[in-house]
């Protein structure tokens, strides 16, 4: 009994280090206090929109109101794209240390909403406004910080899947928030486009063997048949003489065939949902080295276009009797959030065809019922191991903006040895990728891989190396990753 207890005990610690490691703080107020600020005129507080947060603050000075606190709470697991930190350059005393004062103020809002702290996903800003050297209109300018929240599943009427809050198409009446009735029938719109078909018609002749009465009659007895008598009238007993004769048939039949010129390219399809064609482009570039990985993906709300990525390229590629192993996970079916290890909504097939693989998934996407931003990843991966416990390793197809919630399950998924590849759905061209993602590529050997990168030696570096993921560097320390370099997206205007 004591045996098995230390057992228990070990297992449970070493979870919990992974955890702590996983929830430990990666950007702290002092890098961000000593960030490159944008200067801008005067920061535009006008738009109104569902996915932005004003949280003022007097001229110089930072108090959070009881209300802000309530808030914090209710962002918990909220997906948050960026947080901007708005205040003037003017000075009233040459003494005045804006970095310090900038300090203060991420340590303060740290305190009451410490989560931001440990995602590498958020773009953080410093904000310097110069329009004017008057403290009196100083005051009258917005100070304080500005939170972003990512859109979660929405659409502009046409479709196109909008993922980020800088878009401003997020705040028209006619974007909407997919059903996932809806989302499926959009797969199977846009995978239609893929297979058109046009009627060709085949000719083929055939040569058959056929009798034909001559007109004339034969002799009623054997001996005048036998002299070749033949009468042109009918007499009593005269049998009708026939002959045989080849004759040449044609026959005119009509097909169905796939239409190549008519079909539209996979490119063009994507781009119809979305401009991020990681799942297609890394599938096709990494073909032939995967045999026998499970494919193990995430249909929760706003990763349809990755699917339908996936459906695209098995049905150019797919071969006939060779079977493919998936999993489509949605975090729960009904109870979402479940215990960790045990919250279901794990679904697998081993097909050699699309169809069955697709409906598959729309089964896993029907029984979804939301839940919070972070999933049972490792779950998932763990049922799809226990599936198919000869596969050779695992390619996750995961949300960059869903964290892993059950993460403490790691040393179960080290012990089976089975690498895992990740394709990191949501960053388009390359930007941050979620460091929970990064954890797990290097415990398990495994790799990550964007729309332009292949990074596969994250488990060989050592303590004290540094390395670059995206667009972001990185450095172990006691065997955690902390971000040693605060990047800045791209992706999008910040004036």
């Amino acid at each position: 009994m004591k045996i098995y207890l230390i057992v228990f005990l070990f297992v449970l610690l070493n979870s919990m280090v992974y955890s702590q490691q996983m929830d430990s703080v990666v950007i702290s107020p002092e890098m961000l206090s000593k960030a490159k600020e944008f200067e801008l005129a005067k920061y535009d507080i006008s738009r109104e929109s569902k996915y932005i947060i004003y949280l003022p603050m007097n001229y110089s000075k930072f108090l959070f109101t009881e209300k802000d606190k309530d808030l914090f709470y209710t962002l918990r697991d909220t997906m948050i794209e960026r947080i901007d930190l708005v205040y003037t350059v003017f000075r009233r005393s040459e003494s005045f240390d804006q970095v310090q004062l900038n300090k203060e103020r991420y340590e303060i809002f740290q305190q009451f909403f410490p989560q931001a702290f440990n995602n590498n996903l958020i773009d953080w800003n410093l904000m310097a406004q110069n329009g004017t050297m008057d403290y009196d209109e100083a005051q009258t300018y917005f100070h304080g910080f500005v939170i972003y929240l990512k859109p979660h599943r929405v659409t502009t009427k046409n479709g196109i899947t909008i993922s980020t809050a800088m878009d401003t198409r997020v705040d028209e009446p006619e974007t909407k928030i997919l059903e996932t009735n809806e989302e499926v029938a959009q797969i199977k719109t846009l995978l239609g486009k893929s297979t058109a078909t046009k009627i060709i018609q085949d000719t083929t002749y055939t040569t058959i063997r056929k009798r034909f009465w001559t007109g004339l009659y034969l002799s009623k007895n054997r001996a005048g048949r036998k002299k070749g008598k033949r009468f042109k009238t009918v007499g009593r007993k005269r049998p009708k003489e026939y002959r045989f004769k080849e004759i040449r048939e044609m026959k005119i039949t009509e097909r169905e065939v796939p239409d190549l010129e008519a079909a539209v390219e996979p490119d063009k399809i994507i781009a119809e949902m979305t401009n991020d064609s990681v799942v297609y482009s890394v599938l096709n570039r990494t073909l032939g080295r995967w045999e026998d990985h499970v494919v193990v993906q995430d249909v929760t709300g706003s990763m349809h276009p990755y699917l339908t990525q996936t459906l695209l390229f098995l049905r150019g590629h797919i071969k006939a009797n060779t079977t493919e192993k998936f999993v489509f996970f949605n975090d729960g079916d009904h109870k979402p959030d479940g215990p960790l290890g045990y919250s279901g909504g794990c679904y697998y097939t081993s097909a050699d065809n699309v169809e069955e693989i697709q409906e598959m998934a729309f089964e896993a996407m029907r029984k979804g019922k939301g839940g919070k931003a972070p999933e049972n990843d490792v779950e998932a991966i763990l049922y799809g191991i226990k599936k198919f416990p000869n596969c050779k390793g695992i390619v996750l197809v995961a949300d960059n903006f869903s964290r892993i919630r059950d993460f403490r399950l790691i040393p179960r998924l080290m012990k089976l040895g089975k690498p895992v590849r990740i394709i990191i759905c949501g960053i388009a061209k390359g930007d941050v990728v979620n460091l929970d993602y990064i954890y797990l590529a290097r415990y398990t050997k495994g790799s990550i891989h964007t729309l332009n990168e292949d990074i596969t030696d994250l488990s060989e570096k050592e303590e004290g190396s540094a390395f670059k993921v995206g667009s972001q560097y990185f450095k172990i320390e006691k065997n955690a990753i902390k971000l040693i370099h605060q990047s800045k997206s791209k992706n999008y205007d910040r004036y």
